[in-house]
């Protein structure tokens, strides 16, 4: 696929839970709740356990409280304690694959590094969607997220 034909989005935070513990807490499909947004509701997720490549991902939610969404996403790599990828199988993308990044930060904290690679739609018209919507959709989701997970972190047991 060439370059052109899809986005790229990345966000990075630190979080005070060396790379091990943060590998763990996203590794577990059902602590997407605990990251997910209040305007999106999770109604259902469906997978065999903790990310193994090739396992799948089932999720079932309401985004905006009121707008379906169905994903079916697979581990595409599982490499403890520093990267967990998945990448979408079905659902409203035609790409989109997630890469979690874990990097030793010091004094057992974790510079985690998502990078998102992205296509909505195809053409010009879905270039245009997915750098203006998708991309605006994916800061405020990601923000979201790293603040809950750095409030998650703050609750675990020192180590």
């Amino acid at each position: 696929m060439p370059a052109s034909d899809f986005s790229i989005f990345e966000a990075q935070t630190q979080v005070s839970v060396p790379p091990k513990v943060l590998f763990s807490f996203h590794a577990d499909p059902q602590n997407l709740s605990v990251v997910m947004p209040p305007t999106m509701k999770l109604v259902s997720i469906s997978t065999d356990g903790l990310a193994e490549e090739g396992r799948l991902i089932e999720l079932h939610c309401r985004d905006w409280w009121v707008i379906p969404m169905h994903w079916v996403c697979r581990w595409k790599v599982v490499s403890p304690p520093g990267l967990l990828v998945d990448e979408i199988v079905q659902g409203p993308f035609r790409l989109f694959v997630h890469e979690h990044r874990f990097e030793p930060a010091g004094d057992g904290a974790t510079r985690m590094h998502d990078r998102v690679t992205y296509q909505f739609g195809s053409g010009w018209w879905g270039r245009l969607i997915s750098e203006t919507g998708v991309r605006a959709y994916l800061t405020v989701l990601f923000a979201y997220r790293h603040y809950r997970t750095r409030r998650w972190a703050k609750l675990q047991p020192a180590l």
